[in-house]
């Protein structure tokens, strides 16, 4: 399974890619993202970072590292 979700700090959006044209968009949904915007590793990760963020202005969520209870 795909773990990893790409938040921006600016105002808190997910990247993801588009249902209908395959584009990366952002969203604010995180039902979205986790249909659409998970990544499966971190060298795709990094590159979809420099392609299509803010320099230092994001996050990077481990999906298999949640806090129990969430």
């Amino acid at each position: 399974m795909s773990r990893y979700l790409i938040q921006s700090t600016v105002d808190w959006q997910f990247i993801h890619s588009s249902p209908i044209n395959g584009d990366v968009t952002w969203t604010p949904s995180l039902t979205t993202a986790l249909a659409y915007g998970r990544i499966d590793d971190l060298d795709q990760v990094a590159q979809i970072a420099e392609d299509h963020c803010d320099r230092n202005y994001y996050v990077v969520v481990d999906l298999h590292n949640m806090p129990e209870g969430v």
